[in-house]
Formats: C-alpha cells, structure tokens, sequence
C-alpha cells in the first residue's frame, strides 16, 4: 500500500516533470493537501523532496516553487549525463541480455511510429525516447547511478524540446538509439559506451542551439516566446 508521503510525492513529481505547473509557480502546502485529500505533513515531505530533487526551489520569502531552468542548470545537467550515462549503458549493454534487447527495440518502435505521425506524435516520441534511457538504467543493476540520473532525464526542460526538434534530428536520435539497442544485442559494453557519449554531445550540442535561437527569435518584435527560456 502506498504511503501519503510517496503518494503525494509520485503525484506531484509527475505533475512538475510533465508540465503541468509553469516554472516559477509556488506550490502552496494547504491547498495542495486539500487537493490531494491529504494531510498537510506527507504534502510538505514531498515538496522538500522535490527541492531536493532540483524540480523545485526554496528561496527565502518566496515559498517552495516548480524551478526555473538556467543556462548553468541545463549544462551541469548535460555534463553529468555525459559522465555517467555512458557507464550506465555500459553495464547494461554487458548485463541486460535479451530481456533489455526486446525493451529497447519496443521502444524505438514507438519512436518510430511517433516520428512518422509528424507534430501529432511528438509526445508519443518523449515518452518512448524515455523509456529508452530509463530501460538502460534499469538494466545496469547500479540503484546509486538510477538515482542520479533519473531525474536528469525527467527534466522538464528536456522534455519540452522534443517540441521544437526537427524532423532530421529526432530521425538522428532513432538512429542512436538503433545502434544502442545494437551493442546491447552483441553484449558490447565499450560500443553502448561510445554510442552515448555520442547521442548525448549531439543532443546537448542540438538543444542549446535551439535554445539561444528561440531567445533570440522572442526578443525580435513579434518574436514568440520559447518554450525553452526558463
């Protein structure tokens, strides 16, 4: 049976991650436990815990609100990626056997089918791209590195930019995740590795661009306003 705390806290999570709140938006314990039909305590464990987390901040005066993602927070968040997702897909690709093979191909199948659907199936693709990464996490055995990178993957900034990738780039992305599932299926440690290292520099390299092109289109008159300032 689920916990008020772990409840409140899964709820809320998902909620932040899946955009459901704008960054910067305070999360107020009272309403929240009344919307949630809890009490007021297992509200203000899962609120720290998202502090924790770094899906929200606790500034002094300001309340517990859903965090706003900096340049800084984007390339710390790329750069620890890039350091241990490829040892987690490493050990997965040596230890994940067949059952990790038929996960990963699952997933790029829906990816694919996303992909083919055009703006229609863009959530279609993030929800199978994270599927993808999580699977590897899954089947490196390391509880510590799943804990690290999970809401690194989660962020709700990364999430968002599956919205403004390109038909070509997110093609490029299927590809990585095809030559992933590849060293998996050959039990190649060092190929998983180098694939990841790869998809994730292009990825952070991608989003980063997109990112100082979409601010600069919102400061031009009758630019639009990005989904990835935060």
């Amino acid at each position: 049976m689920q916990h008020g705390r772990d409840k409140a806290y899964e709820i809320l999570r998902q909620r932040v991650v899946g955009g459901h709140y704008a960054p910067g938006a305070q999360l107020k314990e009272e309403p929240l436990a009344r919307e949630l039909g809890l009490s007021r305590t297992p509200v203000r464990t899962a609120l720290r815990r998202l502090v924790d987390d770094g899906l929200a901040t606790d500034s002094a005066g300001q309340g517990i609100r859903v965090a706003e993602w900096s340049d800084w927070d984007v390339e710390e968040t790329f750069q620890l990626r890039m350091l241990l997702e490829p040892y987690a897909s490493f050990l997965a690709a040596t230890r994940g056997g067949a059952a990790l093979v038929e996960r990963l191909e699952a997933s790029n199948r829906r990816m694919a089918e996303g992909i083919a659907k055009g703006e229609d199936g863009i959530a279609e693709v993030q929800e199978a791209n994270r599927d993808f990464h999580h699977a590897l996490l899954d089947a490196s055995g390391s509880p510590r590195l799943r804990t690290i990178l999970e809401t690194m993957i989660d962020m709700p900034i990364i999430k968002r930019s599956f919205y403004i990738a390109t038909p070509h780039e997110l093609e490029q992305s299927l590809n990585h995740h095809r030559d992933l599932t590849y060293a998996a299926s050959a039990a190649d440690g060092e190929m998983a590795r180098q694939v990841m290292q790869l998809h994730l520099r292009m990825s952070h390299r991608r989003f980063m661009q997109h990112r100082s092109e979409y601010r600069q289109d919102a400061s031009e008159p009758g630019g639009r306003k990005s989904s990835l300032a935060g």
